[in-house]
């Protein structure tokens, strides 16, 4: 009776071994596809990192899959790498799937806002009108922090 067990157990732990592995290829394919479409996506203006450390702003995007990019500053005194796409570590540019999710995940905040809008309008309509515009009521700037430097104390 022992025996079925164990291999009951093993049978179990071989199951959850195998979708783990389907479930971690499918998302690891989707990240892959998403740099893909992101490394396209990269257009002159764009910020990029590459794997070497190298930061600057995309200047030209040439057809032979390279980019021209603009390193260093005006004090310094500006250089320029031309370096294959898939050197590219990071970027600002989006791609679609990126935009697609960032306006899927917009769309869920404000339908959460929405509810939690209607809330606390079921629970404002019980109070009278001057108290609930109140804590409504918000500022459209958060104060600026001072410009200097606060006093250190002393013991």
């Amino acid at each position: 009776m022992q025996s079925w067990l164990i291999w009951i157990f093993l049978g179990i732990i071989i199951v959850l071994f195998v979708v783990y592995f389907v479930f971690s290829g499918r998302k690891n394919k989707q990240r892959r596809q998403e740099y893909a479409e992101q490394i396209e996506a990269i257009k002159p203006g764009n910020k990029v990192k590459t794997t070497g450390g190298i930061c600057g702003i995309v200047k030209e995007v040439c057809d032979d899959g390279t980019i021209v990019m603009e390193t260093g500053s005006e004090q310094t005194g500006k250089s320029f790498v031309k370096i294959d796409k898939e050197c590219i570590y990071q970027t600002d540019a989006k791609g679609p799937m990126q935009i697609a999710r960032e306006e899927a995940e917009a769309r869920r905040r404000a339908e959460k806002e929405a509810k939690k809008a209607a809330k606390s309008g079921e629970k404002t309509e019980e109070k009278p009108a001057e108290e609930a515009a109140t804590p409504a009521e918000e500022p459209a700037e958060a104060p600026a922090a001072p410009e200097e430097a606060p006093e250190e104390k002393q013991d």
